[in-house]
């Protein structure tokens, strides 16, 4: 029951954002027990959007909350024209987020944008997990962050 509320909210959430004028486009995703032990009651929702700037960086940063981990970041590219999006996998007790810039395909001007972008998965049993946050651009993967949350 408290799985389905969660849910509920993450959902009135995305859809409160995605109308909200001049916002940037919220990425919604489910992600589901994988292999191997895991803690009960696991699976849940994320919530990501992203911004550019040219001239500010969002730290990275990770936290544990009720019932979610909360995030923060940037993902540097060469230009504007590219779309960012996330997705989430658990295996065990760790989560990992993955960032990926796509080119758009448009003819941009070169400068270095900064990709930030928040995001939170909810609905996450209480205890302590290996959060992590990986960033894909260009066939590239980095480990932008990884370090343990405790979500109570």
């Amino acid at each position: 029951m408290k799985l389905t509320i969660m849910r509920m909210a993450a959902a009135a959430i995305f859809v409160a954002a995605a109308g909200c004028s001049g916002a940037a486009s919220p990425t919604a995703a489910s992600f589901a027990e994988q292999d191997g032990p895991v803690m009960a009651r696991q699976a849940g929702t994320l919530t990501f959007s992203s911004t550019q700037s040219y001239d500010t960086q969002t730290p990275q940063t990770a936290s544990g909350g009720t019932g979610a981990i909360g995030f923060t970041g940037s993902l540097q590219t060469s230009t504007p024209c590219y779309d960012v999006t996330a997705a989430v996998r658990t295996r065990g007790s760790t989560v990992t987020v993955t960032v990926t810039a796509a080119s758009s395909g448009s003819i941009c001007t070169q400068v270095i944008t900064n990709n930030n972008y928040t995001g939170s998965v909810s609905g996450a049993a209480p205890g302590t997990y290996t959060f992590q946050v990986v960033h894909v651009t260009g066939g590239s993967r980095t480990t932008a962050f990884s370090g343990q949350v405790t979500v109570s």
